[in-house]
């Protein structure tokens, strides 16, 4: 038998990642309220060769997070919120975001009122999937480097369940 024979070379697809920022939103130097800028400093550890994925820390959760998310596929927020369930994680999409009455006043821009705002002001820039993980705490206004018991014993439960979100959002 004469001619060329060929061999079937397997065809690999361009995988586009997609562009993630995760912002732990919090001060660093009060006892739970810490609880983002903890996880995303241990987060960011666990992606480090994950070149997709940005972490970010911000002490607010003002209009002055909208420059931070622009131009990204997925914005992952990481805050606290006073509840009796300490360590629950609360999330909040894009959905229920929009659903949240918006504040009247720039200089007080609450969450939902930024969100919006970067959809009216630049919205081909907006991320298309965003969520809001609100965590249970108990103190956030006594200044400590530590957590408060509550908070402590649920961590590494809490750092698994947003890694797991965070490696779901950012395939």
């Amino acid at each position: 038998m004469t001619g060329v024979q060929t061999c079937a070379l397997p065809i690999y697809k361009s995988i586009k990642m997609k562009k993630v920022i995760v912002l732990g939103i919090g001060n660093p130097y009060l006892k739970d309220d810490r609880i983002g800028p903890k996880l995303v400093e241990d987060l960011e550890l666990f992606f480090k060769d994950k070149e997709n994925i940005i972490f970010e820390v911000f002490y607010s959760s003002g209009i002055e997070l909208l420059d931070s998310i622009l131009d990204y596929d997925c914005a992952i927020f990481v805050d606290s919120i006073i509840s009796d369930n300490v360590g629950k994680i609360n999330y909040f999409t894009l959905k229920d975001i929009l659903s949240l009455p918006e504040t009247s006043s720039p200089h007080s821009t609450n969450f939902s009122t930024m969100i919006k705002l970067g959809m009216k002001i630049s919205p081909d820039r907006m991320p298309n999937r965003i969520l809001f993980c609100a965590i249970g705490i108990k103190d956030p206004f006594t200044f400590s480097d530590e957590f408060s018991y509550a908070l402590e014993v649920q961590y590494i439960n809490i750092l698994e369940e947003i890694k797991d979100k965070i490696n779901y959002l950012a395939t």
